[in-house]
């Protein structure tokens, strides 16, 4: 994973030559095989499923939400967690669900849940730490996999590590798959089929105002990157950098939906010269964006994630990254951030309500720019309710695994597994329509 080449080649498919193929919104890869089946325009449904949908840490605040969404959709899921009361009462309250316990430190366990084909969601974080027995169950017994992941040595891990792994099996995984880091994904190749092939930097932007609120487990995922740093890409090469150390300004265009014609062939993103001037900044974040892009565009030399509450915070966030670097690296630093993580763990389940979460609103802008740092293309996605958005978007992708549609093999990035117009749908569909 140190270079674009590699990052292509590491995760099981087969490498794809040094160009930029963003040329028409559905294409693929020279020489790759069909993204999905010819009838992934529709929705999946419980009865068209094949493998079984088996939810980790199911009784966890994101495992409710996708829960209720794989059973609003049809489906049966086997409900899994730690803690056998819990799950067996979560269970119950939707209709008498097939239920195991697991624990996050037993591999064994996790892979005698598991059959090839079937569909393995993991909510138990934070990953880094937690959630390498569950990917590897999942690549050892050939079922797919997906998670919502927001920790870039995690997804390094999953790419260069399990994914080849994945690739001979035959599987699919699909770590930081929800609101981090489906809408980055989907916005950056917008933004770098506008850009065409003169793209070489990207910066994505997770813009979020409003009474949010944290669930302990985004809480916990915060403070490891907090200790571990963030990964960025920058010419070329996977590096570490503080967490918040860099803030950009981001051009929010007026939230006017562009709506996915009937044929699948959305609106494309908005050249630069017409994008409208009303910025907001953004620290930098842990993002998926610097792995999952490049294996689109390899042209692409930088590629960014950032995220903004507000620019107050933002700021506040870029001076505390100067003392934390040097402390984060201190024994009793990193033990306290160890201790604070636990205590957001020992939590687990809470989160902001469903009143709270439907006032929130979220906006995510990828910008694309030139070597010379000219800005050639953005793209931009706005909504509301980035909980919400994680469990439909999850359940949707399990679904489709499930289902057997997906017929590339390896880690994947989302819009290598679904297709640019079908995953705009569904995340429309989840909650995040694109605006111009």
């Amino acid at each position: 994973m140190e270079n674009q080449g590699t990052a292509v080649a590491v995760a099981g498919g087969t490498p794809t030559p040094p160009e930029n193929f963003m040329q028409s919104p559905d294409s693929m890869p020279p020489g790759s095989p069909p993204t999905v089946a010819a009838t992934t325009g529709a929705e999946t449904t419980g009865a068209e499923t094949t493998g079984t949908i088996v939810v980790f840490g199911a009784t966890g605040y994101t495992g409710r939400l996708v829960t209720a969404e794989l059973v609003a959709a049809g489906h049966r899921p086997v409900l899994a967690g730690r803690a056998g009361p819990r799950v067996a009462a979560l269970a119950a309250a939707h209709g008498g669900l097939a239920t195991a316990v697991a624990d996050a430190a037993d591999a064994a366990a996790l892979r005698r849940l598991l059959r090839a084909g079937d569909v393995l969601v993991s909510t138990v974080g934070p990953f880094d730490q937690l959630g390498r027995p569950a990917v590897a169950a999942a690549a050892a017994a050939g079922a797919h996999y997906v998670d919502c992941s927001g920790e870039g040595a995690f997804l390094r891990h999953v790419f260069a590590d399990v994914g080849p792994r994945a690739a001979a099996a035959g599987c699919v995984l699909l770590p930081g798959a929800g609101f981090e880091f489906v809408p980055g994904n989907l916005a950056g190749a917008l933004a770098l089929h506008a850009a065409g092939d003169a793209a070489r930097r990207l910066d994505v932007g997770y813009l979020v105002s409003g009474p949010t609120g944290m669930s302990s487990g985004t809480r916990a995922t915060l403070l490891a990157a907090l200790g571990d740093g963030v990964l960025v890409l920058r010419d070329g090469r996977l590096v570490q950098r503080p967490l918040a150390r860099e803030v950009r300004a981001f051009s929010a265009p007026a939230a006017r939906a562009t709506p996915v014609d009937q044929a699948g062939t959305a609106g494309r993103a908005r050249p630069a010269d017409q994008a409208v001037r009303g910025a907001r900044r953004g620290a930098l974040w842990s993002g998926g964006e610097a792995i999952t892009l490049p294996r689109l565009a390899p042209a692409l030399t930088d590629v960014s994630t950032y995220f903004g509450g507000g620019d107050g915070g933002t700021r506040a966030a870029q001076a505390l990254s100067f003392p934390l670097a040097g402390l984060r690296r201190l024994p009793p630093t990193r033990a306290a951030l160890g201790a604070l993580a636990r205590a957001a763990r020992s939590t687990s389940g809470r989160g902001p309500d469903a009143p709270n979460r439907a006032r929130a609103g979220v906006r995510v802008i990828a910008c694309a720019r030139d070597g010379a740092g000219r800005e050639l293309a953005t793209a931009a996605l706005a909504g509301h309710d980035p909980y919400t958005f994680t469990g439909r978007i999850m359940a949707w992708m399990a679904g489709h695994l499930a289902a057997g549609t997906v017929r590339r093999v390896g880690a994947l990035g989302p819009v290598e597994a679904f297709g640019l117009a079908d995953l705009e749908r569904a995340v429309q569909a989840a909650g995040l329509h694109r605006v111009v």
